[in-house]
């Protein structure tokens, strides 16, 4: 298959590929509300049937074949993973959507195609409106032309002195019986009184008039069975303006009948029309190929008498075109709406989608090779290493009132074997004086320990560095002007402008302004219509564009690039 060329405009076709990518993704529904919106645009005709229609139809396809594509590559589960027991290895649960966020969803879900299901609703009952108002309009254009001719056909009755209760007194037995008594005395009085080219044509007229409006095949069959016999001594007799008259009234009359006769009743037109046929003298040669068509004939006579009443006929379409527009606009309003609402709910169902449910990670499982090899823990070193540091810390504050003699502290070197060491390992230490930089901690009671390798020293300085700097210093506050001054606004930013109710209420009608103001009236509970109060509608403060916005306008009208295709 060949692969349709797309315009050489580069601005058309980036109107066509940016629009065939929305319609892939949104559905057929926002093609529709485009051609609503960009109706009479040229720039948008490949959407009726244009140039560019096969391009655009085939863009389309390859959108929605890759968007398939995507979706069903994000639809596949990922691969099961094993889990692996390992020492001292962290393991966490692989992210999946929980039952609550699946309600959610096929909620959500539910109502996109509830909402889908009512726009497809709604266009059907526009193009029923659309059907009922062309047959009303149909309707009340043949019952003005109607009334329009009658009133012709007495005012031309009038100007050449025809009474036209007469001649509806003597025409009404022709058509109620037929007999031959009231053919004749019928054809006696239009013969009499069809003198002149103006009565003539207002008596034929007259004919055509009650053909069209007899209701039944019998009652026009019967008046054209008179006009045969008008023919026939209008041929014999040479009365030329009276044959004129006929040709023209003939065709509209004979169409009328036939369109609504039955295959029975045709076969009696039919008799007439080869009568006239055999009769070379009778009709013309584009008369009978006239009857021959009747449907195409009677539709261009319709089209005549519309041109000639072409004031009265307007009137009527505009009327019909005004109803119309409020059904459109009213279903355009649904349909806006209703896309709005799916695409909330669209960008709900990827918030989501997007949220990971917490999964506390589990805790490092605790070693026991210290438990197994008899090694005492390094907490427990720490913890009875600060109570031993405490209490010395105490005797020494007890002692310095006493004034004892010095004694000698011995310290067994670490690692050593032997509990009795030489003297020249004691060092000699003055308990009157506590250690240099010794903290002076509360009166804690020692824990008395068995084990004598926890008799540990306390450092060489007496600093406890854990108790130290474990919290911030006492009555510690950050410098003035440290952290700036959040509630206003950076240097070189204009204060916030003030916004007053009165700047954001409307001064236009409501009708003409635009449609999405609205949308902040409508509550997204709202499942069934509910009128809006206009008083509610309130302007937008002013604010400049986001950057998000800015960037989404150059990235749509922007060119191809060999970074940024097209085709993609």
């Amino acid at each position: 298959m060949d692969i349709p060329q797309p315009p050489e405009d580069i601005d058309l076709r980036n109107i066509i590929d940016k629009l065939a990518q929305f319609v892939a993704r949104n559905g057929l529904e926002f093609e529709q509300m485009t051609k609503n919106k960009q109706k009479g645009n040229p720039k948008f005709q490949f959407l009726y049937g244009g140039e560019y229609f096969k391009y655009y139809q085939y863009k389309v396809s390859t959108e929605q074949a890759i968007f398939k594509q995507q979706q069903q590559l994000i639809s596949i589960p990922p691969p099961t993973q094993i889990a692996v027991t390992e020492p001292n290895t962290w393991t966490a649960s692989p992210v999946h959507l929980t039952a609550q966020q699946t309600i959610e969803i096929d909620h959500i879900i539910q109502q996109q195609d509830t909402l889908r299901e009512q726009i497809k609703q709604s266009e059907q009952n526009l193009s029923a409106q659309h059907n009922v108002l062309m047959q009303q309009q149909q309707a009340a254009i043949e019952g003005a032309v109607a009334k329009c001719e009658a009133a012709d056909l007495q005012r031309e009755a009038d100007d050449c002195g025809i009474v036209l209760t007469e001649l509806n007194s003597i025409l009404q037995p022709i058509i109620e019986s037929c007999t031959k008594d009231s053919i004749s005395n019928g054809k006696s009085w239009f013969l009499q009184h069809a003198s002149t080219k103006q009565k003539s044509s207002c008596i034929v007229q007259c004919l055509l008039y009650r053909v069209l409006q007899s209701s039944t095949f019998p009652q026009k069959l019967h008046v054209i069975y008179l006009v045969n016999d008008l023919l026939h001594h209008s041929a014999r007799k040479n009365a030329c303006d009276l044959k004129d008259a006929l040709e023209l009234a003939v065709v509209p009359m004979f169409c009328n009948a036939s369109i609504a006769a039955t295959e029975e009743q045709k076969l009696k037109l039919d008799k007439l029309v080869k009568l006239w046929e055999s009769k070379s003298n009778y009709l013309k040669s584009d008369t009978l190929e006239k009857l021959h068509n009747p449907i195409k004939s009677y539709q261009q006579y319709q089209s005549d008498q519309m041109a000639k009443y072409a004031t009265e006929v307007a009137s009527i379409a505009d009327q019909t075109k005004i109803t119309f527009e409020g059904y459109q606009s009213q279903h355009q309003a649904f349909v806006c709406h209703a896309m709005q609402q799916i695409m909330d709910l669209q960008q709900q169902r990827q918030t989501i989608e997007q949220q990971k449910p917490h999964i506390p990670l589990a805790e490092p499982p605790v070693t026991t090779q210290a438990q197994n090899s008899g090694i005492i823990p390094l907490e427990t070193i720490q913890a009875s290493l600060q109570q031993t540091i405490q209490s010395l810390s105490q005797s020494n504050m007890s002692n310095l009132n006493q004034q004892p003699p010095q004694q000698t502290f011995p310290i067994q070197a670490i690692g050593s074997q032997n509990s009795i060491m030489p003297e020249e390992n004691f060092l000699q230490v003055n308990l009157n004086v506590p250690p240099p930089n010794m903290a002076v901690l509360p009166n804690i009671p020692p824990t008395i320990t068995s084990n004598p390798l926890l008799e540990i020293q306390p450092p060489p300085n007496g600093i406890d560095t854990s108790a130290i700097f474990s919290l911030p210093p006492p009555g510690y506050l950050p410098p003035v002007g440290m952290f700036p001054d959040f509630s206003k606004p950076p240097p070189g930013f204009p204060p916030k402008p003030e916004v007053f109710l009165e700047d954001l209420m409307p001064t236009a009608p409501y009708y003409e302004l635009p449609a999405g103001l609205m949308v902040p009236l409508v509550k997204l509970e709202d499942s069934e219509y509910k009128p809006l109060d206009p008083k509610d509608i309130r302007l937008p403060p002013p604010a400049p564009p986001s950057d998000r916005l800015l960037a989404a306008v150059d990235a749509f009208y922007s060119l191809p690039s060999h970074e940024r295709p097209r085709d993609r």
